[in-house]
């Protein structure tokens, strides 16, 4: 119950923190841009039909694809050299002009595959002379549409006007920021330490979501095409982001819900990468651009959003149920599910119906919300299987076990070796292992490759020798294989096999291939009093195999 009563605690937080940036978001900046506008008493010409306006923006309807809408207005009297008419089309080719004369054009760039310009702000200088002149400005739309939305526009410095849209949006600007950080961090740590501290394994995929989301949300406020002056590529950018945060958030689900061997969502995943591959071709040979096949990418995350809303009920069955109930984190994930859905269906009906002018505002809210919870929560979890696994390994220790091979050990090599009777030592034969080149593995690649190093020289000798008896891990690189069944004719035929693994992982597994050399002996009662003379010379005949093959690499190394 006090486990509930926090995650509740959290996420009503979470609510709050939202409703603030909501109010923020709403009314910073929302002075300095009435300050710059110049929306009032516009006309606009459609088909020969004049409309006048109070106020822009304004929505007109369409006869045809290539209809053009004029607004048309005249210039001010007072106006100063210095000052600008600015404003913002949407994959909308443009121009202006001042007493029929053209003055500014926007286009789209000569050699590009494209059939629209890009999200674009417009600028056009006001010259000495232009007071009292009649601006007309032509607007069409790129693609298909039965209406027209009309731009707001704006008067005054450029400066001025480009620092009006930065303070209007700044704080989206700083959620997309924060998000695209996170993203970073996340992935940044798993890479860095995550399967050695057994971080969740959705962490990864959770920090490629957000980085793709906050991309693909930062474009979304209008700020980043003032900066790159390049409005086509701020549009593929945009397009690309929003497309590949699918692919991610598939693994994401994949792992928070243990669906690994999932056919639904393998074929879900590979429908996402051939959306992205077959969109980018299309775009690439001018076919059909990313805003066209914009619709696919909508409805597979509509079915994203379906599964993660499907699998969340199925673990609600009657087996898992009772388990269920009184789980707060399950609960508040359930909850951040919902809101984050509703997000993400509020801003794509906005997209095609034009509600509200940020067509990311509610989903960049409630995926920062909901990737601060997962992160609290995958860094809680974390922290408990770090714990977990600290205690795991001296319980491992405990009983006798290596935590790195789960080889039996030095303690229990010692203790069993004490158990075998003395007139039982003429059974008994021994072979010996090292692992070459390990401090040096260290050195140069760092403890976790040299760790992965020993797990897989422990591996290759389990699978060779491990029918042979018991194999304990008596050193860091030192292995030992007490047996009642080996032989020296079947401890070199097996040997010859470690060879041919050798050989194969040539390249393979590092640039400076592993070897394991090799020794053997057999008790003989007119060289050894006691078992552990017989492991002396399985060991010296061990060393002396490494020598030898060190000093083949080295002589292969210079010729």
């Amino acid at each position: 119950m006090k486990i509930l009563k926090m995650h509740l605690i959290e996420a009503a937080v979470a609510v709050l923190f939202v409703v603030l940036v909501f109010v923020l978001c709403h009314g910073d900046g929302e002075e300095v841009i009435e300050d710059m506008s110049y929306n009032q008493n516009w006309t606009s010409v459609v088909g020969g039909e004049k409309q006048e306006y109070e106020i822009l923006p304004e929505t007109v309807g369409l006869s045809y694809r290539e209809e053009v809408v004029i607004l048309r207005k005249k210039l001010p009297q007072d106006y100063q050299p210095a000052d600008f008419i600015g404003y913002y089309t949407t994959h909308q080719l443009s121009e202006a002009y001042i007493d029929g004369k053209k003055v500014f054009e926007r286009k789209i760039p000569g050699g590009a595959r494209s059939k629209t310009p890009g999200n674009c702000w417009n600028f056009i200088r006001l010259c000495e002379g232009y007071a009292g002149k009649t601006l007309e400005i032509h607007i069409r739309n790129c693609y298909s549409s039965s209406s027209m939305k009309m731009p707001m526009v704006y008067y005054g410095p450029q400066s001025a006007i480009i620092l009006s849209q930065i303070k209007s949006r700044f704080l989206s600007v700083i959620i997309s920021f924060i998000m695209f950080t996170m993203g970073v961090v996340l992935v940044a740590i798993w890479f860095a330490v995550g399967k050695k501290m057994y971080f969740h394994k959705g962490v990864p995929w959770l920090g490629l979501f957000s980085m793709h989301f906050a991309v693909w949300s930062a474009f979304e406020t209008k700020i980043p095409v003032l900066m790159l002056e390049r409005p086509l590529l701020s549009s593929m950018i945009t397009f690309m982001s929003l497309k590949l945060m699918l692919l991610p958030f598939v693994f994401f689900i994949r792992t928070i819900y243990n669906k690994k061997g999932s056919r639904f969502l393998d074929v879900f995943a590979g429908a996402c990468v051939l959306d992205f591959a077959a969109c980018f071709l299309m775009q690439l040979m001018g076919w059909y651009d990313f805003r066209e096949t914009l619709w696919i990418t909508h409805m597979l995350g509509l079915g994203a959003i379906a599964a993660v809303l499907i699998m969340g009920v199925c673990t609600l069955s009657k087996q898992d149920r009772v388990s269920v109930k009184h789980d707060g984190k399950f609960w508040v994930n359930v909850g951040c599910v919902c809101v984050i859905s509703a997000c993400a269906i509020l801003d794509a009906m906005n997209y095609y119906f034009g509600f509200y002018g940020d067509v990311a505002f509610f989903s960049r809210i409630g995926c920062l919300v909901y990737i601060f919870i997962l992160s609290k929560q995958f860094l809680d979890e974390s922290i408990k299987l770090i714990q977990a696994g600290k205690h795991a390994e001296e319980i491992l220790e405990e009983a006798g076990l290596d935590a790195l091979t789960y080889m039996k050990n030095r303690r229990s090599f010692e203790s069993d070796l004490h158990k075998i009777p003395k007139g039982e030592f003429p059974r008994y034969s021994v072979a010996m292992f090292d692992l070459n080149n390990l401090k040096m593995m260290n050195d140069k690649y760092g403890h976790s490759v040299g760790d992965c190093y020993i797990i897989n020289g422990s591996e290759i000798i389990r699978d060779v020798f491990g029918d042979m008896g018991e194999i304990y891990r008596i050193g860091g690189d030192e292995f030992c294989l007490i047996s009642d069944v080996l032989t020296e004719d079947i401890f070199e035929e097996k040997r010859l096999r470690i060879n041919s693994w050798m050989e194969s992982l040539q390249g393979a597994y590092v640039k400076d291939a592993m070897q394991i050399a090799s020794g053997f002996a057999k008790y003989s009662r007119s060289k050894d009093l006691k078992l552990q003379d017989t492991i002396g010379r399985a060991d010296a005949q061990m060393y002396r195999c490494k020598k030898r093959q060190k000093a083949i690499k080295n002589n292969s190394e210079i010729h």
